[in-house]
């Protein structure tokens, strides 16, 4: 399976846009290596800007120049973006409904070694509560470079979620990313999987797995989280028991409670498991460790599937 790294990714395709739109910008808060945009820097100099680390800044002064007609991407850790600037976001953003795209970089565990501070458990949770916002989480590089073309042509708030490192490629080629649509990975039944960025991925090889032992998982991938496709939620609801949820962010205000709010809403008779971090903080370590203590590796993902199917009812996860 192709490997491709989201960072150089998000770069690669702000330089494309940028040759034919003269009005994009990006803004940084001292995390151009990080993000992937100093290519952009090196390709349109005059249209790179970098505020410091000042994160209210960057959405102050990302929002100015939205007002001038100027389509901006602000990029900076995911933390950052909904936490140290979300005074600005709300008010200087959505408010006035203007037309920037945030890019939270090293989301969810992605940021490992940075530290528990840096480690994003609720910016998709306050950015689904901010009115106006689109929220979206890629599942690999090809989809969160549509998802980046999609938002420069898009009028109006963006939050897109990216992840550091280097993730396999699982969409084939004529993959064309709609907003508020998701995906049907794998039909199936008694068991419904809904995953989102990278336990996406997780999510596939727990999936196949499982078919080993003949058990066939209804696997959804959804990557926009508002809009929601509320359709495809119920559609999965109609051939399962029970559906269980994995991202990486808390379980609290992320994709497993949009979810929890179609099924409630609608009155569905299907039970819920929730797999993410349980109301808790990150922690400093890798990737692979933090996925597995959390249970959204693909073991971890496997095993609560197990249960489920065995149990032919949810558990509180």
């Amino acid at each position: 399976m192709v490997m491709r790294d989201t960072n150089q990714t998000y770069g690669e395709t702000l330089v494309e846009l940028g040759k034919n739109n003269k009005n994009l910008v990006v803004i940084e808060a001292d995390l151009m290596k990080a993000s992937g945009s100093v290519v952009f820097k090196e390709a349109y100099p005059e249209r790179h800007y970098d505020v410091g680390i000042a994160e209210q800044n960057l959405i102050g002064f990302a929002a100015g120049m939205s007002a001038t007609g100027k389509i901006p991407f602000a990029s900076t850790f995911a933390c950052f973006a909904a936490q140290r600037g979300c005074d600005q976001v709300i008010n200087s953003v959505a408010y006035n409904n203007f037309n920037v795209k945030i890019v939270g970089t090293s989301a969810g565990l992605t940021s490992e070694k940075n530290g528990g501070t840096h480690i994003s458990i609720s910016d998709l949770a306050i950015f689904q509560a901010i009115p106006r916002f689109q929220v979206f989480d890629p599942g690999d590089a090809e989809e969160f470079a549509q998802i980046i073309r999609y938002a420069a042509e898009h009028v109006g708030p963006v939050y897109i979620r990216s992840n550091k490192g280097q993730y396999p490629v699982f969409h084939k080629e004529g993959f064309r990313f709609e907003p508020g649509k998701a995906e049907l990975l794998q039909p199936g039944e008694k068991v419904g999987l809904i995953t989102t960025g990278i336990t996406t991925e997780a999510g596939i090889q727990a999936c196949e797995a499982l078919r080993s032992e003949g058990i066939q998982v209804y696997h959804l991938h959804m990557s926009s989280i508002k809009p929601i496709d509320r359709q495809a939620v119920l559609e999965c609801a109609k051939h399962v028991k029970t559906i269980v949820t994995a991202e990486n962010h808390s379980v609290i205000g992320g994709l497993g409670a949009a979810v929890a709010e179609v099924v409630t809403t609608e009155g569905t008779p299907v039970s819920m498991a929730r797999l993410g971090l349980q109301d808790c903080f990150g922690e400093t370590a890798t990737l692979d460790y933090l996925m597995h203590k959390h249970g959204i590796d693909a073991d971890g993902i496997a095993q609560a599937i197990r249960k489920n199917y065995k149990d032919e009812g949810g558990v509180n996860i």
